[in-house]
């Protein structure tokens, strides 16, 4: 089983070590509470911009001298706006980590987001979501979630918002969400990898991230609300219709979520699931059908992305609709036992990816506030019976209950 090095600073952030001294690469990773679905309505899509900003000049270093720098190390860096948390990482060798750790403290802390680049990178995410738009395979989703939970008092649903929304945003408006929102009892602090001197990593995290404020902050309640729409329809410039089928199922505080993700491979998850096989292999009907889904800590959803020409579509929905609505008639104990060796498979190779380590370990982390085995969570899947699987089917998977998004010229 691995052991995680778990300790925290005074003012509440915490740290995470995950040595995997047979491996050559290391990932530090920073997460903090900070995601659309926290947002207002004034303040849709400036967690997104936010994360964004981090990168174009700190106290220290400016916006060129960022990425030269990391290029420099030969370094993987990256940064992601969810609807729980945002996070920043460099994936590097065991030499850089103590640099890794200042690099990352400092693009989170001592940003100065002038106002020059603000500007510039107000463009840069307004072409980001014009991308999107223009791409239905990449923007459907969001489409969909943002049709299920749109009518909700609170929460940005598509992450980055309308172009509307981020062209509002100004440096006073950034700088004050950012101090309400950066509070260090929500920060956790990640290494995975070789890591070497443990020590040596404690302390430079404690001096570099000892001066995040502690504040605090209440949570509040979300209330998700889920529109009573039943079908979307998006005007698109596409030779395809592409269309998002989705049901709303469960949190991901339920213990179902083990079944559901089991559901999930066997329906759409993979190349040999049931609707892959009807609307692909069986009536080449499309060339991409994969799973949709999305669990928060309120409520949740899942479903499938297929893309098909206009007129097969009515036949592809056809298909997917019945394999959900038979699914708990018909689903066998030889197919979970095939879902469950697909999964664990997947998740054993994932062992191997230091970055696999370092998003396990901080989600659950801030967003569970525990850390479980790897281990237990993959005995979990295996003791799912096909008993629970059929329930959780008929429970969910009804007629009334499917929400359609389609995207077409």
């Amino acid at each position: 089983m691995k052991k995680f090095d778990v300790f925290e600073l005074k003012n509440g952030v915490r740290g995470v070590l995950v040595d995997l001294p047979h491996l050559n690469s290391v990932t530090v990773e920073v997460f903090v509470k900070i995601g659309a679905k926290y947002e207002t309505k004034d303040e849709f899509g400036i967690s997104h911009v936010l994360e964004h900003m981090a990168f174009k000049g700190t106290k220290k270093r400016n916006a060129i001298e960022i990425h030269r720098e990391i290029d420099s190390k030969g370094a993987i860096h990256d940064a992601g706006t969810g609807f729980e948390c945002t996070s920043y990482y460099i994936s590097t060798v065991e030499k850089n980590i103590l640099w890794s750790l200042e690099f990352l403290s400092d693009i989170l802390i001592n940003s100065t987001f002038p106002k020059k680049e603000l500007k510039k990178e107000l463009g840069v995410v307004v072409e980001e979501i014009k991308m999107y738009k223009d791409n239905p395979v990449m923007g459907l989703s969001f489409d969909l979630i943002e049709f299920l939970y749109g009518e909700s008092k609170s929460g940005c649903w598509s992450i980055s918002g309308s172009i509307e929304d981020v062209l509002r945003v100004d440096r006073d408006k950034l700088l004050a969400y950012r101090k309400k929102c950066l509070n260090a009892k929500d920060v956790v602090v990640v290494v995975a990898g070789k890591i070497g001197n443990k020590n040596d990593i404690k302390k430079c995290i404690k001096r570099y991230f000892s001066d995040l404020n502690s504040l605090d902050v209440d949570d509040g309640k979300l209330e998700l609300i889920l529109s009573k729409k039943k079908e979307l329809i998006k005007k698109k410039k596409v030779d395809q219709i592409h269309f998002c089928l989705g049901i709303p199922t469960i949190s991901n505080r339920d213990k179902r979520r083990y079944v559901a993700k089991l559901v999930e491979v066997m329906l759409c998850g993979n190349t040999s699931s049931r609707v892959f096989e009807q609307v692909r292999q069986k009536n080449g009907l499309a060339y991409y059908v994969f799973p949709v889904s999305e669990m928060l800590k309120e409520g949740g959803f899942m479903g499938v992305q297929i893309g098909v020409n206009l007129a097969k579509f009515d036949k592809a929905l056809f298909l997917t609709k019945r394999e959900y609505l038979e699914f708990a008639k018909t689903v066998s104990e030889f197919e979970l036992n095939r879902a469950k060796d697909c999964l664990l498979g997947k998740s054993e190779m994932s062992l191997d990816k230091t970055s696999f380590w370092s998003d396990f370990v901080g989600r659950k982390l801030l967003l569970e506030n525990k850390l479980v085995s790897l281990e237990n969570e993959l005995k979990k899947y295996k003791k799912v019976s096909l008993k629970e699987v059929k329930e959780f089917a008929k429970e969910f998977f009804r007629k009334d209950a499917f929400r359609l998004v389609v995207a077409k010229s």
